[in-house]
């Protein structure tokens, strides 16, 4: 008896996941997130819930302090602030994300290629990295409707601060 109640709390305590809530707002945000029909999916350079790949900023620390409409304007946003346009000596350029520096050798997301990849590149054979003017950020252009944007949001909201809550598109605007 003693063994079933503590598996029992236990159970009761376990955080909930978007894929514990079938057909709510915050799994339909999910499905968009992982599997966008409409483009480039969020996963493929975020991770949540241990899907999805690190490659841009984490999205459960801007989630967990922005409210809907700014979120709205993060994801509609064509410039972003990570991604850099990186130069090479042999004239190669590419849009990237510096993931780190070890030593004289820079790891560099190419996020020329879908999904992005990680070059591990020396410092001395970078020419430049300046600020970012041609890459957009994909859902700029992925033509999401308020209504998916609002699950979208719904879920980054659910997985920040584990809150179930419906996202109403008033609220994006």
């Amino acid at each position: 008896m003693k063994r079933t109640l503590i598996c029992l709390v236990l159970l009761c305590a376990a955080p909930a996941r978007a894929a514990d809530l079938p057909g709510t707002q915050i799994e339909r945000g999910r499905q968009w997130f992982l599997h966008s029909s409409k483009g480039t999916a969020c996963a493929t350079c975020h991770a949540l819930e241990g899907n999805g790949t690190a490659v841009g900023p984490d999205l459960t620390r801007l989630a967990s302090v922005i409210g809907p409409r700014g979120l709205v304007m993060t994801i509609q946003m064509t410039v972003t602030a990570y991604v850099q346009d990186v130069e090479l000596r042999n004239g190669r350029h590419f849009p990237g994300i510096q993931k780190q520096k070890v030593g004289d050798v820079l790891e560099i997301y190419d996020l020329s290629k879908t999904p992005a990849v990680l070059l591990s590149v020396k410092a001395a054979d970078v020419a430049s990295m300046k600020a970012n003017t041609k890459w957009t950020h994909p859902p700029a252009s992925a033509g999401y409707t308020d209504a998916e944007l609002a699950d979208i949001i719904a879920y980054l909201k659910f997985v920040s601060t584990g809150v179930d809550k419906e996202v109403a598109v008033g609220d994006l605007r």
